[in-house]
């Protein structure tokens, strides 16, 4: 299958190998990568280094174009201080300050194609590598925000890489005489940085683990499959996103069609060039999910009506649905851990007060149709008799929860657990105190026991709530996202499809076979 990124530019400087030698001043703060020196800053015991470019600036020609490499630049860049990232519209406020995993908004500038990297030092043995890739719905987020900050990894000896990718129209709108999937050979481009670098920064290139959340776990399924990745990762962690969210090409262009019509342009990639960022992100505000119809005979909406941006099926880079893919062999070589939460959907339906308002078996049975499934009250019946407590609306959450978030996930882990590569699989159930303890474990709420940041999201409207997050339970997470990165095992049973072993982590975390079980039988055999 061939690849659109353009791999010849970089051929040269990969086929000069390893490197042989790491440029430091007295206080190890500067290390040479391919296009020029850059200089972190100590933080404590680890080494920090910000915006790192990956690829050129992708502006004038190279905008809606494939990454391409960055000019060398002379003498040292300061590389101790956040830079741009990638345009994309500030989320409103709500219930939850989102400001660690959002931050503050878009930092214009047009060096973003960056990474961050966080290691223990620049020099001894070959450490294990984490690339974390951030969600926000394949439109919104960036890298160097608060809650991604790498400190907890590098402390435990490993290196963590962020980055950041193109969004929205500029990253995932199928354009005609644009490549597709630009945010995806973004990440490509900067997973193919990683192994001509990272060893540079104390980083073992043959031992990367990818892994990311939400949007960010979807874009690791996508690459998990892609012929274009092989060779780029050894494991991957998926957090909360499957390998089913992907847009067909019928349904991409049913997206592009409509953006055009509301900007009142061609959709092709001149007239998107002609546009500046604001334009665009303004469309982006313009357009909503309920405005395009996705569902097709053969490709549902991957989203369920709340999100318009995903990888493309194109042939090349995403040549199939991922699921399909890793059913077929894809990804076999590379250890997998894949997880979802328990009350995934409350993050997405509370805010709308839609839970209190589903009081009746009436109202839910017509929500429940939503989900595509063909006998709605068979399916509430399981659920009433596995969760007797739970209110119509709860009901729902949970269904929401098993179609969107955990089906998903146990399908990839049962494709992939038929391959040679291990598989893992995890649960996360602790409950958030945060709005009255109406979230439950919410989408996003394990992003601060993984990043060990629980500080950063305590209080009345933080992440945890006001009364914050168990220590033992951030340790326990960070410290098993670090093992699986170094050995291939987080510390407890593989995965198989017969005992579907799953860590629940919760105050009390325990290794389960066969959790739900009632409950995914109910969902056999829907799509």
């Amino acid at each position: 299958m061939k690849t659109s990124f353009p791999l010849l530019s970089f051929l040269g400087l990969l086929l000069a190998g390893p490197p042989t030698a790491r440029a430091q001043t007295d206080d190890g703060l500067v290390a040479t990568t391919e296009a020029g020196q850059v200089r972190g800053q100590r933080v404590g015991e680890v080494l920090v280094f910000k915006s790192i470019p990956y690829a050129a600036p992708p502006v004038g020609e190279l905008r809606f174009a494939a990454p391409a490499p960055h000019q060398p630049w002379t003498g040292v860049r300061n590389a101790t201080a956040a830079g741009p990232t990638a345009p994309y519209n500030r989320p409103p406020a709500g219930d939850i300050d989102d400001q660690p995993v959002f931050g503050k908004g878009w930092v214009k500038g047009d060096d973003y194609l960056t990474t961050n990297i966080w290691t223990p030092a620049l020099s001894g043995p070959p450490r294990p590598v984490l690339v974390y890739i951030h969600g926000g719905a394949f439109a919104v987020g960036a890298s160097d925000v608060p809650l991604f900050d790498g400190t907890g990894f590098a402390q435990k000896g490993a290196v963590l890489v962020s980055l950041n990718y193109r969004l929205g129209i500029e990253g995932f709108l199928k354009i005609k005489g644009a490549p597709s999937n630009r945010g995806t050979r973004d990440q490509l481009a900067a997973l193919r940085w990683v192994q001509a670098n990272i060893a540079r920064f104390g980083g073992d290139p043959a031992n990367v683990t990818v892994f990311g959340e939400s949007a960010g776990a979807m874009s690791v399924a996508t690459l998990l499959a892609s012929p274009a990745a092989k060779g780029l990762f050894r494991r991957a962690i998926l957090m909360s996103g499957s390998g089913q969210s992907v847009l067909s090409g019928e349904q991409a262009d049913r997206i592009a069609a409509k953006y055009a019509q509301v900007l009142r342009i061609k959709n092709t990639a001149e007239a998107f060039r002609r546009l500046s960022p604001e334009q665009v992100l303004d469309a982006q505000k313009k357009v909503t999910p309920k405005m395009v119809k996705l569902d097709t005979d053969e490709y549902r909406d991957p989203g369920s009506g709340t999100a318009l941006f995903f990888p493309v099926l194109d042939g090349d880079i995403v040549p199939a649905v991922p699921l399909a893919a890793v059913q077929q062999g894809a990804g076999r070589d590379v250890d997998v851990l894949v997880g979802y939460n328990s009350d995934e959907a409350n993050y997405f339906l509370v805010p709308t007060g839609l839970l209190k308002k589903v009081k009746s078996n009436f109202v839910l049975t017509l929500a429940v149709k939503r989900l595509l499934h063909p006998a709605p009250a068979a399916l509430i019946t399981v659920y009433k008799q596995a969760y007797p407590a739970k209110s119509p609306g709860e009901l729902l959450s949970a269904m929401a929860t098993a179609y969107q978030f955990q089906v998903p996930s146990v399908h990839l882990a049962d494709a992939h657990a038929r391959q040679p590569g291990r598989t893992y699989m995890y649960e996360f159930a602790w409950p958030s105190s945060v709005a009255a303890s109406s979230y439950g474990a919410y989408h996003g709420l394990a992003l601060p026991f993984v990043f060990n940041q629980r500080a950063l999201v305590t209080g009345a409207r933080g992440m945890l709530g006001p009364s914050g997050g168990p220590a033992e339970l951030a340790e326990q997470m960070q410290s098993a996202w670090v093992e699986f990165a170094r050995t291939g095992s987080p510390g407890w049973a593989p995965y198989t499809p017969a005992e579907h072993q799953t860590m629940l982590f919760n105050t009390r975390s325990q290794l389960q076979a066969n959790p739900h079980a009632k409950e995914l039988r109910a969902w056999e055999g829907v799509r």
